[in-house]
């Protein structure tokens, strides 16, 4: 007979040997580790989004600001070289300004004279420094200054640190009525208190959470990954749309980590933008009004023009840029004496030339200004006809941006129905006409159409309309 079978040994494996632990443990590592890699990567992105996105705000603070400076009067107090003269009391009212719009806790001033290792003060806007005394540049600024005086562009710098604390600093350059570049305007941004402490407490809070998400790796790796990168997809848009201009539409992060964190610091940031460039166009408006009477109605015809708009579904992005076109349409005739603005009879044909050329100009100016390109299609096309006989571009029927033909309508009522010094305000029923007769020619119809069926006692509320005396 054969003996019985031996039962089967059934022998327990160590721990560091079962499948289950190796797989888990293998997939722990890897999750800890790619989780640790991604949250570093997304870090170092996410610091360079927030330098550019600082970067671009002081940029375009510093390029609005020099636009306010007279290079003419900055070189009088130089040559003066004295900080009790009108010249000097004049340029640092503006840079006072300038820092007050912009919600600055550190002075801004103007330096020129670059030499060696060193430039020198001209006019700052908090505190008493003399004019001409030297100051010494960090080693981080030397380039970008010599950069922005030799070649006559903004630039800012990286963050540095000098004795005073670590900083953020923008320059744009000051020209004279040659377009030589005689100083610069310097504007900085203290970073050590509000960036850099917040880049510390967001990377410990990164290691923190890296270590107990790979911990939870095993039964929620799925999930945490989800979790993670539908909030990081939000930030990153919001960044891009940032870098590109758009602050209508921040996004607030509402994950509870650090990439929430950081996304609601970088929405804090946004919310900052948008207010400092809201600040930077009131500054504008202001200076258009100073400069000519006429502009005193630009609050007017944006109101109307979003009036209008609220009828022809435009986004929200289109109305921003509609707002924003419409209270600075006309910016390029800054280059135009105050004289041929103001001037009560016809132009010459030299004359005609050159106010025709002032949209031009205006696009010229706003693209220097990245904030404010979305109001490029008003600016560059408010004096297009639909029939392609306007200017600059002689643009045709719908290749005019929808908005520079709603302002196109609300620019004409307004003139229409006001005095002007070569004629008297005509009735509403008469602009009413004016809009059907040009229709098609000078008017997008579906525009028109849009107007006309607007009840008349709202134009008079919109428009400001006068009751004629008798």
């Amino acid at each position: 007979m054969t003996e019985g079978l031996e039962k089967p040994i059934k022998a327990r494996l160590p721990l560091w040997r079962r499948l289950g632990w190796r797989l888990g443990a293998s997939f722990l590592l890897v999750s800890a580790v790619g989780i640790f890699v991604a949250g570093r990567l997304q870090y170092r992105s996410e610091e360079r989004v927030l330098r550019r996105a600082i970067g671009v705000v002081l940029l375009n603070v510093a390029r609005t600001g020099a636009l306010l400076i007279d290079g003419e009067l900055h070189e009088q107090v130089v040559r003066q070289g004295s900080r009790d003269t009108p010249a000097y009391e004049t340029i640092r009212t503006t840079l006072h300004k300038i820092q007050q719009a912009n919600d600055l806790s550190d002075p801004v001033y103007t330096l020129y004279d670059l030499h060696g290792n060193a430039a020198r003060f001209a006019v700052i806007s908090e505190g008493d420094v003399a004019v001409g005394k030297d100051y010494l540049l960090a080693p981080e600024i030397r380039p970008i200054l010599h950069q922005v005086m030799e070649q006559g562009k903004a630039a800012y710098t990286n963050l540095y640190t000098n004795e005073h604390g670590i900083w953020f600093t923008a320059f744009a350059p000051i020209r004279n009525a040659a377009g030589k570049t005689v100083a610069v305007l310097d504007v900085d941004f203290r970073a050590g208190d509000v960036y850099v402490g917040e880049l510390q407490r967001i990377r410990r809070n990164l290691y923190l959470y890296s270590l107990a998400g790979a911990l939870l790796a095993l039964a929620a790796g799925v999930l945490l990954s989800r979790q993670i990168t539908r909030p990081v997809g939000k930030l990153s848009a919001m960044a891009r749309r940032v870098v590109e201009g758009d602050l209508t539409t921040p996004e607030r992060i509402t994950s509870q980590d650090e990439i929430g964190l950081l996304g609601n610091l970088l929405h804090l940031m946004v919310e900052r933008v948008h207010a400092s460039h809201r600040s930077v166009v009131d500054v504008l408006v202001r200076v258009l009004q100073a400069r000519d009477e006429r502009a005193r109605s630009l609050p007017r015809l944006a109101a109307a023009a979003l009036a209008l708009a609220d009828h022809l579904a435009l986004s929200p992005t289109q109305r921003e840029a509609l707002e924003l076109g419409a209270l600075l349409h006309d910016i390029g005739e800054v280059r135009l004496s105050r004289t041929l603005l103001q001037k009560p009879g016809p132009f010459t044909p030299e004359e005609r030339r050159l106010v025709e050329h002032h949209p031009a100009w205006g696009v010229e100016i706003i693209e220097a200004v990245p904030l404010l390109t979305p109001a490029i299609d008003v600016v560059g096309a408010h004096h297009e006809r639909y029939d392609g006989t306007g200017y600059p571009q002689r643009l045709q029927g719908e290749d005019i941006p929808l908005t520079a033909r709603i302002f196109t309508v609300v620019d004409a009522m307004d003139a229409m129905t006001h005095d002007r010094p070569y004629r008297r305000a005509r009735p509403l029923p008469e602009a009413f006409e004016e809009l059907r007769r040009e229709a098609g020619k000078q008017f997008g119809p579906r525009v028109v159409e849009v107007a006309l069926a607007i009840p008349p006692e709202r134009w008079v509320e919109l428009l400001g309309i006068q009751p004629a005396k008798d």
